[in-house]
């Protein structure tokens, strides 16, 4: 039996319930099973305050001033030339290479390729539960995938790792010359969280494909709405271009109406009672319709259904509404992917933009707008909303 919740206040309250365990990757145990996102509890609560110290704002602010900027720019040098682009390609070797970089799996440029190939088959195994094909058959591509990027990639980024963190326990080395990655910060911390090797080979894993992948589709979405929204208002297609607040709202309010994954699955561990009302007996599979919950009349207005960047929301619900999840589940790269809502800098130094906005502003300034003749296409091998491809033009105007 499955329980499905599709009011923003169910689905929220959900996310937050400490006997609500994650399930969504459940069928992709081989390749999830003991990944953060998969765990619950106090083994949840560890793993991610020590990756915390990696996911700072301090940390995305430096990505976002120095990193991506280069990369997109280096991305964009063929595109450039010949005039046209494909959006998701470009956010995908963008993201992928950053990507890489916060996970600390060393692969050189001429190498990129076939390693964004392993970890596309990795992301479609690893998101079996929404595919429309043979699910057997996906997964073990992604197994076999996996093995092969543990092979070329991970265990000799691991152990070079493994030696410079060794090198600072033995007191050789200071260690503000390790490298900030997600491989030097579980190694550093291994032998408190007694993490076993096959599980830390999947962690890292996991963070190239999910970091590149989810942030890709999104610039799409959100690009995709700023072409509709200047075919009816073209003067706005400068204040995009110039104004990065304006367009982190379009971002926002994008990833509002087109979350990730269309439904969150939660498992209940024991018996338990929602405010309003729903009783889920323990092991019920409960589902959280986020498109559903996003577009909820009562949180989002009457006309939640539609695009509009500057709605006015409520100082407790987030602009993207719940696409990065909630409470301490909530998304550990959701500031790197969309940055901090104006509202919530608190004492922040900088207001972090998110990779997305930046992305999509050397794409407006480049004059990225859609081919006519090349329509962009819609993925069909998912029940996720996503684009397969969208051709763009540009005639660059720094």
């Amino acid at each position: 039996m499955v329980i499905s919740l599709t009011t923003y206040e169910e689905c929220r309250e959900a996310f937050r319930h400490r006997h609500l365990r994650q399930a969504l990757y459940d069928e992709a145990t081989p390749l999830m099973g003991g990944v953060i996102v998969n765990l619950h509890g106090d083994e949840h609560r560890v793993r991610r305050r020590f990756e915390n110290r990696l996911f700072r704002p301090d940390t995305f602010a430096w990505y976002e001033a120095d990193v991506i900027p280069q990369i997109i720019d280096r991305v964009l040098e063929n595109p450039r030339r010949e005039g046209r682009a494909d959006l998701l390609a470009v956010a995908r070797r963008t993201m992928m290479t950053l990507a890489v970089r916060i996970a600390g799996v060393d692969v050189a440029d001429d190498h990129l390729d076939g390693f964004a190939q392993l970890m596309e088959r990795l992301a479609r195994g690893s998101t079996v539960s929404h595919a429309t094909g043979d699910r057997g058959e996906l997964l073990a591509r992604g197994v076999d995938a996996l093995h092969e990027v543990t092979q070329r990639f991970l265990e000799p980024s691991i152990e070079r790792r493994h030696l410079a963190v060794a090198a600072v326990q033995r007191g050789e080395t200071d260690a503000s010359t390790l490298e900030r990655d997600v491989v030097t910060t579980l190694l550093r911390a291994a032998e408190e969280m007694n993490l076993p090797h096959e599980v830390l080979l999947r962690e890292v894993a996991y963070f190239p494909w999910v970091g590149s992948h989810s942030t890709s589709n999104q610039l799409v979405h959100a690009m995709h709405h700023m072409f509709e929204w200047v075919a009816v208002r073209p003067a706005d297609r400068v204040r995009l271009i110039e104004d990065a607040r304006l367009r982190q709202q379009f971002v926002h309010e994008s990833l509002r109406l087109h979350p990730a994954s269309p439904v969150a699955l939660r498992q209940a561990t024991e018996t338990l009672t929602l405010r309003s009302g729903v009783q889920v007996d323990a092991g019920t599979t409960v589902s959280l319709d986020l498109v559903s919950a996003n577009r909820d009349p009562a949180v989002f207005g009457e006309d939640a259904h539609l695009f509009d960047p500057q709605r006015r929301l409520p100082e407790d619900v987030a602009p993207w509404g719940l696409s990065f999840g909630h409470g301490i589940h909530a998304c550990l790269g959701q500031e790197l992917a969309a940055g901090v809502p104006s509202h919530q800098l608190g004492g922040l130094e900088h207001h972090l933009l998110g990779s997305i906005v930046v992305m999509a502003g050397v794409l407006l300034t480049d004059g990225a707008r859609p081919d006519p003749e090349d329509p962009a296409t819609v993925d069909t091998s998912t029940t996720r909303t996503v684009f397969s491809r969208y051709p763009v033009l540009l005639d660059q105007r720094r």
